[in-house]
């Protein structure tokens, strides 16, 4: 059977990365689940960048964002963000552009659901939505 395909979140990983407690426990629970095939979690190539970031500014350290961007890759497959991608999410005209062209790159790329900390963000694209918590219920 084929493992569910997911798009995670940037907020899932900044959980697990800054901390981020009593929530870091879920999502370091979920990425788990990722890293050992259990799930085939995907992650937006623009997401990458906003967790670089965040992640340098947090820490104030450069290599720690690097090392961190490292075990992503080890964990989660990168999504390229296409033209064609950019243009929908454009064409949707969304208040938060951001979490409108995560969506359309899930849907690009045939994954069941979102995983996130905001489910309100994401409610006007016609995606499953899912908190930690709520799909690792779901799947045990």
């Amino acid at each position: 059977m084929q493992n569910m395909k997911i798009m995670v979140d940037t907020n899932i990983f900044l959980d697990v990365l800054l901390d981020r407690m009593p929530l870091s426990d879920s999502s370091s629970e979920l990425l788990s689940l990722c890293e050992n095939h259990k799930l085939d979690g995907f992650v937006s190539a623009s997401c990458i960048t906003d967790i670089f970031y965040i992640v340098r500014k947090s820490m104030h350290s450069t290599e720690m964002a690097y090392q961190a961007i490292g075990k992503i890759f080890q964990i989660v497959k990168i999504c390229s963000v296409t033209n064609h991608d950019i243009l929908n999410a454009y064409l949707i005209h969304a208040k938060d552009f951001e979490d409108c062209l995560l969506a359309v790159c899930a849907k690009s790329n045939a994954c069941e659901c979102i995983i996130t900390r905001n489910k309100k963000d994401f409610s006007e694209f016609g995606i499953p939505l899912f908190t930690p918590e709520e799909i690792l219920s779901t799947i045990k």
